[in-house]
Protein backbone atom coordinates (compact mmCIF):
# COMPACT_ATOMS: atom_id res chain seq x y z
CA UNK A 1 0.00 0.00 0.00
CA UNK A 2 0.96 3.52 -0.74
CA UNK A 3 1.84 5.43 2.40
CA UNK A 4 0.09 8.74 2.85
CA UNK A 5 0.52 11.91 0.77
CA UNK A 6 2.13 14.25 3.07
CA UNK A 7 1.29 18.51 2.56
CA UNK A 8 3.22 21.04 3.85
CA UNK A 9 1.18 23.90 4.29
CA UNK A 10 2.34 26.95 4.97
CA UNK A 11 0.05 27.47 7.51
CA UNK A 12 -0.67 24.44 9.58
CA UNK A 13 -3.14 26.19 12.11
CA UNK A 14 -5.38 26.46 8.76
CA UNK A 15 -5.45 24.18 5.75
CA UNK A 16 -7.21 25.10 2.98
CA UNK A 17 -8.98 22.05 1.29
CA UNK A 18 -10.95 22.47 -1.88
CA UNK A 19 -13.89 19.52 -2.76
CA UNK A 20 -14.31 19.29 -6.46
CA UNK A 21 -16.94 16.82 -7.73
CA UNK A 22 -18.96 15.54 -10.67
CA UNK A 23 -16.73 17.25 -13.39
CA UNK A 24 -17.79 14.82 -16.24
CA UNK A 25 -15.47 15.46 -18.28
CA UNK A 26 -15.04 14.12 -21.97
CA UNK A 27 -12.82 13.41 -24.43
CA UNK A 28 -13.72 16.07 -27.02
CA UNK A 29 -12.93 18.84 -24.15
CA UNK A 30 -15.61 21.38 -25.94
CA UNK A 31 -18.23 18.69 -26.08
CA UNK A 32 -21.22 19.58 -24.18
CA UNK A 33 -23.53 17.21 -21.67
CA UNK A 34 -27.22 17.66 -21.17
CA UNK A 35 -26.17 20.86 -22.98
CA UNK A 36 -23.50 21.88 -20.71
CA UNK A 37 -19.91 22.66 -21.56
CA UNK A 38 -18.48 20.24 -19.07
CA UNK A 39 -15.26 21.05 -19.61
CA UNK A 40 -15.71 24.99 -19.75
CA UNK A 41 -17.67 25.11 -16.53
CA UNK A 42 -15.10 23.60 -15.02
CA UNK A 43 -12.16 25.67 -15.76
CA UNK A 44 -14.64 28.88 -14.33
CA UNK A 45 -14.66 26.83 -11.12
CA UNK A 46 -11.05 26.26 -10.69
CA UNK A 47 -10.95 30.09 -11.80
CA UNK A 48 -13.00 31.10 -8.79
CA UNK A 49 -10.85 28.52 -6.87
CA UNK A 50 -7.75 30.55 -7.57
CA UNK A 51 -9.22 34.04 -7.39
CA UNK A 52 -10.07 33.35 -3.84
CA UNK A 53 -8.12 30.86 -1.91
CA UNK A 54 -5.16 31.23 -3.76
CA UNK A 55 -3.08 29.28 -1.12
CA UNK A 56 -5.19 26.10 -1.06
CA UNK A 57 -2.97 23.37 -0.07
CA UNK A 58 -5.17 20.53 -1.42
CA UNK A 59 -7.52 19.82 -3.97
CA UNK A 60 -10.46 16.53 -3.28
CA UNK A 61 -12.00 15.15 -5.95
CA UNK A 62 -14.84 12.95 -4.89
CA UNK A 63 -15.26 10.87 -8.09
CA UNK A 64 -16.87 11.26 -11.75
CA UNK A 65 -14.21 12.75 -13.02
CA UNK A 66 -15.32 12.00 -16.35
CA UNK A 67 -18.21 10.93 -17.98
CA UNK A 68 -16.74 8.26 -20.94
CA UNK A 69 -13.98 7.30 -18.78
CA UNK A 70 -11.62 7.82 -21.87
CA UNK A 71 -8.26 8.50 -21.22
CA UNK A 72 -8.18 11.79 -22.67
CA UNK A 73 -11.13 12.95 -20.92
CA UNK A 74 -8.23 12.59 -17.66
CA UNK A 75 -5.96 14.01 -19.38
CA UNK A 76 -8.07 17.30 -19.60
CA UNK A 77 -8.86 17.30 -16.03
CA UNK A 78 -4.73 17.32 -15.58
CA UNK A 79 -4.71 20.18 -18.06
CA UNK A 80 -7.23 21.91 -16.10
CA UNK A 81 -5.79 21.43 -12.98
CA UNK A 82 -2.87 22.86 -13.59
CA UNK A 83 -3.85 26.62 -12.68
CA UNK A 84 -4.24 25.76 -9.21
CA UNK A 85 -0.92 25.44 -7.44
CA UNK A 86 -1.93 22.17 -5.38
CA UNK A 87 -2.01 18.66 -5.51
CA UNK A 88 -5.10 16.61 -5.80
CA UNK A 89 -6.47 13.76 -5.00
CA UNK A 90 -9.11 12.06 -6.89
CA UNK A 91 -11.52 9.35 -5.84
CA UNK A 92 -13.25 7.26 -8.91
CA UNK A 93 -17.18 7.57 -9.13
CA UNK A 94 -19.14 5.08 -10.54
CA UNK A 95 -18.90 6.64 -14.23
CA UNK A 96 -14.85 6.52 -14.08
CA UNK A 97 -12.32 3.69 -14.91
CA UNK A 98 -9.97 2.89 -12.69
CA UNK A 99 -7.31 1.40 -15.02
CA UNK A 100 -7.74 4.74 -17.26
CA UNK A 101 -7.18 6.85 -14.09
CA UNK A 102 -3.85 5.22 -13.46
CA UNK A 103 -2.61 4.72 -16.67
CA UNK A 104 -3.15 8.57 -17.00
CA UNK A 105 -2.07 9.19 -13.30
CA UNK A 106 1.26 7.55 -12.58
CA UNK A 107 4.07 7.69 -9.88
CA UNK A 108 5.10 11.53 -9.74
CA UNK A 109 2.05 12.94 -11.03
CA UNK A 110 0.15 15.84 -9.38
CA UNK A 111 -3.28 13.78 -9.47
CA UNK A 112 -3.13 10.81 -6.82
CA UNK A 113 -5.77 8.39 -6.95
CA UNK A 114 -7.19 6.88 -3.30
CA UNK A 115 -4.68 8.22 -1.30
CA UNK A 116 -4.32 9.22 2.13
CA UNK A 117 -3.07 12.42 3.26
CA UNK A 118 -1.55 13.93 6.34
CA UNK A 119 -1.40 18.24 6.85
CA UNK A 120 -0.82 19.75 9.35
CA UNK A 121 -2.07 17.55 12.85
CA UNK A 122 -5.40 16.35 10.11
CA UNK A 123 -6.13 13.08 8.37
CA UNK A 124 -8.07 12.93 5.23
CA UNK A 125 -8.90 9.51 3.69
CA UNK A 126 -9.87 8.82 0.35
CA UNK A 127 -12.22 6.10 0.03
CA UNK A 128 -12.63 3.67 -3.41
CA UNK A 129 -16.43 2.86 -3.56
CA UNK A 130 -16.42 1.90 -7.13
CA UNK A 131 -18.48 -0.75 -8.28
CA UNK A 132 -17.74 -1.81 -11.91
CA UNK A 133 -20.28 -1.64 -14.38
CA UNK A 134 -23.13 -0.20 -11.43
CA UNK A 135 -24.34 3.11 -10.77
CA UNK A 136 -24.66 2.22 -6.69
CA UNK A 137 -21.20 2.19 -4.51
CA UNK A 138 -20.03 -0.07 -2.38
CA UNK A 139 -16.83 -0.79 0.34
CA UNK A 140 -14.87 -4.00 -0.02
CA UNK A 141 -13.37 -5.93 2.72
CA UNK A 142 -10.22 -4.39 1.82
CA UNK A 143 -11.54 -0.75 1.95
CA UNK A 144 -13.17 -1.00 5.40
CA UNK A 145 -10.20 -2.47 6.66
CA UNK A 146 -7.62 0.13 5.45
CA UNK A 147 -9.95 2.34 7.20
CA UNK A 148 -9.86 0.65 10.28
CA UNK A 149 -6.43 0.90 10.16
CA UNK A 150 -5.46 4.65 9.25
CA UNK A 151 -8.18 5.31 12.21
CA UNK A 152 -6.26 2.91 14.91
CA UNK A 153 -3.07 4.25 13.73
CA UNK A 154 -3.76 8.15 13.86
CA UNK A 155 -6.32 8.25 16.52
CA UNK A 156 -5.21 11.35 17.91
CA UNK A 157 -4.97 13.04 14.43
CA UNK A 158 -8.64 14.92 13.32
CA UNK A 159 -9.93 13.54 10.63
CA UNK A 160 -11.77 13.48 7.28
CA UNK A 161 -13.27 11.03 5.39
CA UNK A 162 -14.38 11.23 1.46
CA UNK A 163 -15.88 9.05 -0.88
CA UNK A 164 -18.21 9.42 -3.48
CA UNK A 165 -21.57 7.23 -2.85
CA UNK A 166 -23.29 9.00 0.00
CA UNK A 167 -23.72 6.79 3.11
CA UNK A 168 -26.85 7.86 4.39
CA UNK A 169 -30.03 8.51 2.37
CA UNK A 170 -30.54 12.29 0.99
CA UNK A 171 -34.21 12.36 0.51
CA UNK A 172 -34.35 12.21 -3.03
CA UNK A 173 -36.20 8.53 -4.22
CA UNK A 174 -33.77 7.80 -7.37
CA UNK A 175 -30.69 8.93 -6.54
CA UNK A 176 -31.04 6.93 -3.12
CA UNK A 177 -31.28 4.03 -5.38
CA UNK A 178 -27.45 4.77 -6.23
CA UNK A 179 -26.55 5.44 -3.16
CA UNK A 180 -23.67 3.51 -0.84
CA UNK A 181 -24.76 -0.40 -0.32
CA UNK A 182 -24.33 -1.82 3.08
CA UNK A 183 -23.21 1.26 4.85
CA UNK A 184 -23.54 -0.03 8.24
CA UNK A 185 -20.11 -1.07 8.39
CA UNK A 186 -18.27 2.23 7.66
CA UNK A 187 -20.71 4.30 10.09
CA UNK A 188 -20.08 1.77 12.97
CA UNK A 189 -16.23 2.12 12.25
CA UNK A 190 -16.98 6.08 12.38
CA UNK A 191 -19.01 5.97 15.52
CA UNK A 192 -16.34 3.97 17.28
CA UNK A 193 -13.78 6.60 16.02
CA UNK A 194 -13.81 10.21 18.22
CA UNK A 195 -11.20 11.89 15.64
CA UNK A 196 -13.62 11.48 12.78
CA UNK A 197 -15.02 15.15 11.98
CA UNK A 198 -17.25 14.39 8.76
CA UNK A 199 -17.85 12.35 6.21
CA UNK A 200 -17.75 14.30 2.64
CA UNK A 201 -18.80 12.83 -1.11
CA UNK A 202 -20.05 13.62 -4.12
CA UNK A 203 -22.48 12.06 -6.79
CA UNK A 204 -25.90 13.52 -5.59
CA UNK A 205 -24.95 16.84 -7.42
CA UNK A 206 -26.70 18.93 -5.07
CA UNK A 207 -25.77 20.13 -1.41
CA UNK A 208 -26.42 18.03 1.47
CA UNK A 209 -25.50 18.92 5.76
CA UNK A 210 -26.74 17.16 8.36
CA UNK A 211 -25.10 15.53 11.42
CA UNK A 212 -25.00 11.76 12.55
CA UNK A 213 -23.87 12.14 16.18
CA UNK A 214 -20.56 14.06 16.54
CA UNK A 215 -19.83 13.65 12.86
CA UNK A 216 -20.79 16.09 9.73
CA UNK A 217 -22.52 14.32 6.40
CA UNK A 218 -21.81 16.33 3.85
CA UNK A 219 -22.75 16.54 0.10
CA UNK A 220 -21.19 18.40 -2.17
CA UNK A 221 -22.71 20.17 -5.62
CA UNK A 222 -20.74 19.48 -8.69
CA UNK A 223 -18.69 21.85 -11.29
CA UNK A 224 -21.43 21.10 -14.17
CA UNK A 225 -25.28 20.45 -13.76
CA UNK A 226 -27.01 20.54 -10.05
CA UNK A 227 -29.97 17.98 -9.61
CA UNK A 228 -33.42 19.03 -8.07
CA UNK A 229 -33.29 17.78 -4.12
CA UNK A 230 -35.89 15.81 -3.16
CA UNK A 231 -37.11 14.86 -6.26
CA UNK A 232 -38.31 11.04 -7.08
CA UNK A 233 -37.26 11.31 -10.77
CA UNK A 234 -34.15 12.67 -12.61
CA UNK A 235 -34.72 16.56 -12.79
CA UNK A 236 -32.17 19.27 -13.18
CA UNK A 237 -31.73 22.45 -10.82
CA UNK A 238 -31.60 25.68 -12.36
CA UNK A 239 -28.68 26.62 -9.66
CA UNK A 240 -25.11 27.61 -10.65
CA UNK A 241 -22.38 24.85 -10.22
CA UNK A 242 -19.91 25.17 -7.17
CA UNK A 243 -17.66 23.26 -4.87
CA UNK A 244 -16.90 23.15 -1.11
CA UNK A 245 -14.18 24.50 1.13
CA UNK A 246 -12.84 23.40 4.12
CA UNK A 247 -10.62 25.25 6.92
CA UNK A 248 -8.93 22.82 8.86
CA UNK A 249 -8.29 24.96 12.48
CA UNK A 250 -5.21 23.94 14.35
CA UNK A 251 -8.06 23.12 17.47
CA UNK A 252 -9.41 20.15 15.32
CA UNK A 253 -12.28 21.71 14.26
CA UNK A 254 -13.08 23.24 10.82
CA UNK A 255 -15.11 25.41 8.84
CA UNK A 256 -17.06 24.32 5.83
CA UNK A 257 -18.83 26.21 2.97
CA UNK A 258 -20.42 25.91 -0.22
CA UNK A 259 -19.08 28.53 -2.87
CA UNK A 260 -21.20 29.22 -6.02
CA UNK A 261 -19.78 29.77 -9.63
CA UNK A 262 -22.26 31.98 -11.58
CA UNK A 263 -20.32 32.53 -14.11
CA UNK A 264 -19.84 28.60 -14.37
CA UNK A 265 -23.41 27.96 -14.83
CA UNK A 266 -24.49 26.92 -18.46
CA UNK A 267 -28.61 26.72 -18.47
CA UNK A 268 -29.14 22.92 -19.25
CA UNK A 269 -30.78 21.74 -22.62
CA UNK A 270 -31.03 18.00 -23.97
CA UNK A 271 -28.05 17.46 -26.22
Amino acid sequence: MIGALEIKAPDPTRIAVVQISDTHLLQNSSARLLGVPTGESLRRVLLDVRRRYPEVDLIVHTGDVAQDAHPDSYRNFSRLLQQIDAECVCIPGNHDHRAAMTDVWFPGSRVHINRSVRAGNWLLIALDTLVANADYGCLSAFELQRLRLELLSHSRMPTLIFLHHPPVNIGSAWMDSMALRHPETLLEIVDAQPQVRALAWGHNHQVFDTRRNRVRLLGAPATCFQYQPGGAQFAVDAIAPGYRIFLLRGDGEFDTDIIRVPHAWFPTAPD
